[in-house]
């Protein structure tokens, strides 16, 4: 059995495009936890490591009363062993069950989840159309739709922005996808499908990092499209460092901060070192907030030549994407 994992709300999700776009159902708790699970998975982990997790701690990330994840625990497990996604592929198509097995050990009050393999490769080493968001963003949310579509508006808005540099991105879409994607019922008519979009629009503004207005396109007498307007959103998220994963990188005094925080006597990056003939260096932070290489054993904190090393992390972080993921990610 794994190490219990202590989940956070900055923890960051990244989902490839293929699972956001992939057709699939799931309750609210049960999207909950699968995208706890996921903001947990690092690119080392095997293949077959167990996710384990206390339930209470899982209870005080959601704002909920032990009791009642108690309570629904087991529904939540059952859907995701028995409600696969649809995810298409180049060549076909996938249907995959988000999880391989689960185990509650009700004396110690953990559960252990072991993600399906068939998945890994949308949810590692994701280089380009990939989905990234804070945790904190769809923990307030009651309804499974309506966390899907913060995600579906989070992906479109997150591509779109990075490509053209918008701060608002427009999107038409069939309302025949979106009930497709979402799997809603076919005994819904179109008005029930607006009131789950007018639901998400009040709840996304309140509590997300995006809000989106949108407009009915008819065909005849019939709504066939919506448009969609999304931007960020500078109220559902109280702290405005943290709305965006990478918010440490808006400038060179805010990636210092962050550093000082998260990584005091931790491995920041391993990088050839001009002052020691190319000799790899392993630099990290001071207590006292200055850069230094663990792998000398000597005093060898210098006040100028720690804020270069800063400006050089600084800069290389908003040129490599990996770089700012590991940061993110704080590993």
């Amino acid at each position: 059995m794994g190490n219990v994992i202590k989940p956070k709300n900055d923890d960051i999700v990244r989902k490839s495009e293929a699972i956001t776009k992939a057709r699939y159902k799931l309750n609210p708790l049960a999207l909950k936890f699968i995208t706890t699970i996921i903001a947990n998975i690092k690119r080392s982990d095997d293949t077959d490591k167990r996710y384990v997790f206390r339930v209470k701690d899982f209870a005080e990330l959601t704002g909920s009363k032990y009791a009642e994840i108690y309570n629904e625990l087991e529904e939540a497990v059952e859907e995701l062993l028995k409600k696969p996604l649809h995810i298409k592929t180049e060549s076909g198509w996938l249907k995959a069950n988000w999880i391989s097995s689960a185990r509650y050990e009700a004396g110690e009050g953990k559960i252990t989840f072991r993600v399906d393999s068939e998945l890994r490769p949308y949810l590692l080493a994701l280089q380009e159309k990939f989905l990234q968001y804070r945790l904190e963003n769809i923990l307030k949310l009651k309804s499974g739709y309506v966390i899907r579509l913060y995600e579906i508006l989070k992906d479109w808005y997150g591509t779109f922005s990075r490509n053209s540099k918008m701060k608002k991105i427009e999107k038409i879409i069939e309302v025949k996808w979106l009930r497709e994607t979402l799997e809603i019922s076919k005994g819904y008519r179109y008005n029930d499908i607006k009131r789950i979009i007018e639901r998400a629009k009040k709840d996304l503004f309140e509590n997300t990092d995006i809000k989106f207005d949108y407009e009915e396109i008819k065909t005849g007498r019939k709504v066939t499209h919506l448009k969609f307007i999304v931007e960020p959103n500078l109220v559902g998220i109280e702290n405005k460092e943290n709305q965006e994963p990478y918010g440490f990188l808006k400038s060179k005094k805010r990636f210092v901060t962050y550093l000082r925080k998260h990584y005091v006597n931790r491995p920041i990056i391993e990088a050839p070192n001009k002052k020691r003939d190319g000799q790899l260096s392993r630099w990290s932070i001071s207590e006292n907030g200055l850069i230094y290489d663990m792998r000398l054993t000597e005093d060898n904190i210098n006040a100028t030549r720690s804020d270069e090393i800063y400006s050089a992390l600084y800069e290389f972080a908003k040129s490599n994407e990996e770089f700012a993921q590991k940061l993110a990610n704080r590993e």
